[in-house]
């Protein structure tokens, strides 16, 4: 609708060129009557075309309407020139058939190839229907013609007859290649933003725009590598949902994740899945990077404060305060898409994800709302001074044989 539009004024300015070019090219015997038909004619659709973008009215077949109305429009006025000046058909075309030029140029900004083609097909087919066809009061020969330009019959007959056509085609095709490559990488570019734009719900900027790339392979058939994981887990959601609404509850469902999300983006995690009240998060994967472990003790901290200041504002208000419970672990995962036909997720699964979901149940039991292992410190560098960390003990979590150590945030 935009291209109609754009293209509705763009008819108006070639109405007002041809308007003016007819005004001063008026001889002592005025302007010929069919010039002021076709002109008057190619206003009506002028002002057709403008009211129909302005009302928003389209359809894919108008751009073809409007074009033959053009094409049989210019071939009328090449006869009417050749039979202003006395020429045969095709001697009057060379001036007049600069004209579909113009209209290919106009046409080649709704980006359709086929619309091009289409012009050029029926321009050609319309000179050569034409020039079979006997025109009324139109000489045949052209004696005087001939000798005053010195040129043979045959000349002739190619500088009027067979270049006109023969230049609106090579420029019509010229224009069909050029508008086909330039839809092409459009709709390219289209579709990378699109697709930039769905994976930006789960995976930071940085990492959705790699993605839409397809700068990574192996994920359809998976990969091992070290990750950082995080649960993300409101604490007693059961009993809040016994006395919420179902929108009060769809409210701050959605308030809260959105707050972890923007947290877990702004530290370079991804948003693996939401799984009811509860986010899991991810470092490192699908894009592993040597802060990964890092990145998510951080972003476990800014979740835990982003979330307090947020409570603070539903409890000034009236509403329930939130609490949550983090917890998190670093190690080997498998990486890829899972599932089969239709029903397929990009995701993490691995020993590593259980014990950051078993860690996040740990830290109910305990006065520290992140707990994660001795591993994820150790590798985000953080030493174990006591200053901000408690050391919780080993854990034998369940399903495991092998105890973890566990380590507390201090409040």
């Amino acid at each position: 609708m935009q291209a109609d539009l754009l293209s509705a004024f763009v008819r108006v300015g070639i109405f007002v060129v041809l308007v003016a070019t007819v005004a001063l090219s008026a001889t002592d015997g005025g302007i010929h009557q069919g010039a002021v038909i076709d002109i008057g004619l190619y206003g009506l659709a002028t002002g057709a075309s403008l009211v129909l973008a302005w009302r928003r009215l389209y359809h894919p077949i108008l751009p073809f309407a409007f074009a033959t109305f053009d094409v049989v429009l210019i071939v009328t006025h090449m006869h009417i020139m050749a039979n202003t000046m006395g020429l045969s058909a095709g001697m009057g075309s060379v001036p007049a058939s600069t004209l579909m030029f113009v209209v290919l140029i106009h046409a080649s900004m709704r980006y359709q190839p086929a619309l091009i083609a289409y012009i050029v097909a029926l321009f050609l087919i319309s000179v050569l229907v034409t020039s079979l066809l006997p025109f009324p009061g139109m000489p045949m020969a052209m004696p005087q013609r001939m000798a005053a330009t010195g040129l043979r019959p045959m000349g002739e007959i190619f500088a009027f007859d067979v270049l006109p056509p023969v230049l609106v085609a090579t420029a019509g095709t010229i224009l069909v290649l050029g508008v086909y490559r330039t839809r092409r990488l459009l709709l390219r570019s289209i579709d990378q933003a699109a697709r930039s734009a769905r994976l930006s719900r789960f995976f930071s900027p940085r990492i959705a725009e790699r993605l839409s790339r397809d700068e990574l392979n192996g994920l359809s058939s998976g990969l091992r590598q070290p990750v950082a994981v995080l649960f993300v887990d409101i604490k007693g959601f059961t009993s809040m949902a016994e006395t919420m609404s179902p929108e009060e509850l769809g409210t701050m469902l959605s308030e809260f994740r959105e707050r972890v999300t923007e947290c877990v983006f702004r530290h370079g995690g991804t948003v693996d899945k939401f799984i009811g009240d509860a986010v899991m998060v991810v470092f490192g994967a699908p894009i592993s990077g040597p802060d990964d472990a890092r990145g998510a003790v951080e972003c476990g901290v800014d979740v835990l404060k982003t979330v307090a200041e947020w409570s603070k504002e539903r409890m000034s208000s009236g509403e329930a305060g939130i609490e949550i419970g983090i917890g998190g672990h670093y190690g080997e995962v498998f990486v890829g898409v899972l599932g089969s036909g239709r029903l397929l997720e990009y995701t993490v699964i691995g020993d590593t994800v259980n014990v950051a979901e078993r860690l996040e149940r740990l830290s109910r039991e305990t006065d520290c709302p992140l707990v994660t292992s001795r591993t994820l410190l150790n590798e985000a560098g953080i030493p174990n001074d006591g200053a901000r960390w408690s050391a919780l003990g080993e854990h034998t979590l369940r399903g495991r044989t092998t105890p973890i150590e566990a380590m507390g945030l201090m409040r």
